[in-house]
């Protein structure tokens, strides 16, 4: 298999495991927190004002147990699929724990972004 094939591969898989999560927006509009239904706390937060994503690590711990990918690769994948699936280009990503404030969703609308 081709390095250009294994990483469409690769690609598709994580693609597929963003979209599984469904997305609610800030009602102040300024993020976008993706999280598994019924679930409290966001496994992604998009800070659309600052371009930036900080996502859960244990959601990338999760992944990497199928496809161990390295923190930059992974944090590349994640900033094109918001790029691809929400037109906007992210500045950067960092990774954070559970417990922080910033993934409770609270004050939220479900939207589509499909």
């Amino acid at each position: 298999m081709s390095k250009e094939k294994y990483y469409n591969k690769i690609k598709r898989y994580i693609y597929r495991k963003f979209e599984e999560l469904e997305v609610f927006e800030s009602n102040d509009g300024n993020y976008l927190y993706l999280r598994y239904k019924h679930a409290e706390f966001a496994k992604i937060v998009v800070n659309k004002s600052l371009l930036k994503v900080s996502y859960y690590t244990g959601f990338r711990d999760k992944i990497n147990k199928i496809v161990p990918l390295e923190k930059r690769d992974f944090e590349i994948l994640l900033k094109r699929w918001i790029k691809d699936t929400f037109q906007m280009k992210m500045k950067n990503a960092n990774a954070i724990k559970y417990a922080e404030v910033l993934l409770v969703v609270e004050d939220t609308f479900k939207i589509k972004f499909r």
